[in-house]
C-alpha cells in the first residue's frame, strides 16, 4: 500500500487533474477528497483509522474555510497528518501564513507529477520541507530579513559552543532545503541518523521546525 493522501480543493477540475497526475504512481493511495476545509474536517472526523490520510495536498483559496485556516485548525489536533500546500499563489504573504499555520511544504500546481511524489515522500518518510524552486528562493529571502518567518532568538555564543561539528554539517545542508535522505547520502549516514542529529539541533537551539532553525542560523550568520 502507498502513502495515504487526501486532496482538498474547491474546484473539481483541479482535483481531477491532481488525481490523474499522481495516481499512476504506486507510492500513493487516495483516501480522501474534499471541496473545502470544512468538508475536509468533517470527512477526517468520520474516517476509520486505516483510512485516515497521512498527508494532505491543500489548496489555499477556497470558500467556507480556506487552506490556511484549515491547516491551523487541523495540525494541532492531528499531528500525525502532514500538509503540503498545492496552489497557484507565490506571494510572500501566502508563503509566510502557510508555514506559520503548520504547512510542511509549499508547491505550485504546475509542478511535475514526479516532483510532487518526491515531495510527498520527503515529508512523510524524512520530515523534509519541500518547496517549488521559486518558493524556496522567496522563503530564503524572507529568512534573511530579521524575524520574518519566526521569532528565533539571537544567540551570541559561537556556534562551536552550541553544535557539534557533525550537527553543523547537517545544519548547513538543512539550509539548502535538502531532504534527510539527500543529507544522509552526502554525509554517508542514514536518514535515521540525520533525524537524530536534527532533533538534537532543534533542542539545542530551542526551535521546533526547519524554518525556525534556518532562521536562527541566518540571523547568527552560521550559514
Amino acid at each position: 500500500m502507498g502513502i495515504r493522501i487526501g486532496i482538498v480543493d474547491d474546484k473539481q477540475v483541479n482535483r481531477i487533474t491532481v488525481k490523474e497526475k499522481l495516481l499512476k504512481y504506486p507510492e500513493v493511495e487516495l483516501v480522501l477528497e474534499a471541496k473545502n476545509g470544512e468538508d475536509f474536517l468533517e470527512q477526517l472526523k468520520a474516517a476509520p483509522p486505516d483510512k485516515k490520510p497521512q498527508l494532505i495536498l491543500m489548496d489555499l483559496e477556497m470558500p467556507v474555510m480556506d487552506g490556511i485556516q484549515t491547516i491551523a485548525l487541523a495540525s494541532p489536533a492531528n499531528p500525525e497528518i502532514k500538509f503540503i500546500v498545492l496552489t497557484v499563489f507565490e506571494d510572500n504573504e501566502k508563503i509566510f501564513e502557510a508555514i506559520k499555520a503548520g504547512a510542511h511544504g509549499y508547491l505550485l500546481k504546475d509542478e511535475k507529477a514526479v516532483n510532487i511524489i518526491e515531495a510527498i515522500n520527503q515529508v512523510v518518510e524524512y520530515d523534509g520541507m519541500p518547496m517549488s524552486p521559486v518558493i524556496a528562493r522567496k522563503a530564503m529571502a524572507m529568512l534573511k530579513q530579521t524575524g520574518s518567518l519566526s521569532s528565533g532568538e539571537n544567540n551570541t555564543k559561537p556556534v562551536g559552543e552550541i553544535l557539534s561539528e557533525r550537527e553543523m554539517d547537517i545544519l548547513k545542508e538543512l539550509a539548502t532545503g535538502k531532504s534527510y535522505k539527500a543529507i544522509g547520502e552526502k554525509l554517508f549516514i542514514s536518514p535515521f541518523t540525520v533525524r537524530k542529529h536534527v532533533s538534537n539541533i532543534y533542542n539545542k537551539l530551542h526551535v521546533d521546525s526547519r524554518v525556525q532553525v534556518i532562521n536562527v542560523a541566518q540571523k547568527n550568520k552560521w550559514v
